[in-house]
């Protein structure tokens, strides 16, 4: 909570120096300050949001770390995940369903045109998730 607390940069120093187990305590600590269920007012929450996005491709070979970084982005993120829609074709292939259907729960259209390039990709899962996540979106 004392890293959370102490602002942007200690969560962005602690995501890159510390260990996995550390990185996924911190990760579910953020958990309770992202969600809006626990009141707390976070002033740097876009900054968080973008910390996270970029730890995608920081840890993206860690399976734990992705999972709990794609759920908090698919939970909290609101309706913002430029960054990773700017740079989803370099997500680890494992992850890139979850990444998709992440940018689909911000619920923004103009995030249609990226969705729409994985409607026809070679996995199953992925396109999958492309489809349903641009019906949802069409529903908006």
């Amino acid at each position: 909570m004392d890293i959370v607390n102490n602002g942007i940069a200690a969560i962005h120093n602690f995501l890159h120096e510390a260990d996995c187990i550390e990185k996924r305590s911190l990760l579910f600590c953020l958990d309770r300050f992202l969600d809006p269920y626990y009141g707390y007012n976070l002033p740097n929450f876009d900054d968080i949001i973008l910390i996270l996005e970029r730890q995608l491709f920081i840890d993206e070979n860690d399976k734990d770390i992705m999972e709990d970084l794609l759920q908090l982005l698919t939970d909290y993120a609101k309706d913002k995940l430029d960054y990773l829609a700017e740079n989803i074709e370099n997500i680890n292939p494992a992850f890139l369903a979850d990444a998709i259907y992440a940018i689909g729960a911000t619920y923004n259209i103009k995030y249609v045109p990226v969705i729409h390039k994985f409607e026809n990709h070679e996995n199953e899962v992925v396109r999958e998730v492309a489809k349903n996540a641009l019906i949802e979106l069409s529903g908006r």
